[in-house]
């Protein structure tokens, strides 16, 4: 009985945490989906590197917390956006496809701080640091 206790919390605890499909699911921030050249036009080297070398990505605590679309010229793209608590820092991963699901070629990626509005995200309703469960995750100053 406890080992399927332990089974189902795991699970559970799993399928929280957001983008665990795929690529997602290792223990490292998964930077190779993004093309080098998106990576150097939005100046996130460092923030790369920091996501790699200094993160536990596998303990990550957070969750997809809003998607939209933009309608452009060249074409339709989708943003997907996360919002996690790491060991390292509190981030917003937006995640730009020409595919709805979010599961094809990444084709433009954003950090911000979680902490901060975003223009990305439709309602305040839905930022993790407006919702009690995540206050214990922000950084106290």
């Amino acid at each position: 009985m406890t080992k399927l206790f332990v089974i189902i919390f795991y699970c559970f605890s799993h399928l929280l945490t957001a983008q665990n499909h795929g690529k997602f699911t290792s223990d490292s921030f998964p930077s190779y989906l993004i093309d080098n050249s998106i990576v150097e036009a939005r100046k996130l080297e460092s923030k790369i590197k920091m996501l790699e070398d200094k993160c536990e990505w596998a303990t990550r605590i957070g969750k997809k917390v809003d998607v939209f679309w933009l309608s452009r010229a060249k074409g339709n793209l989708w943003g997907h956006v996360y919002e996690y608590f790491l060991d390292c820092d509190n981030l917003r991963l937006i995640y730009w496809y020409t595919d709805p699901s979010g599961r094809g070629e990444i084709v433009d990626f954003m950090i911000e701080n979680l902490e901060d509005d975003s223009m990305f995200v439709t309602s305040k309703g839905k930022y993790l640091k407006n919702k009690k469960k995540y206050l214990m995750y922000l950084d106290k100053e």
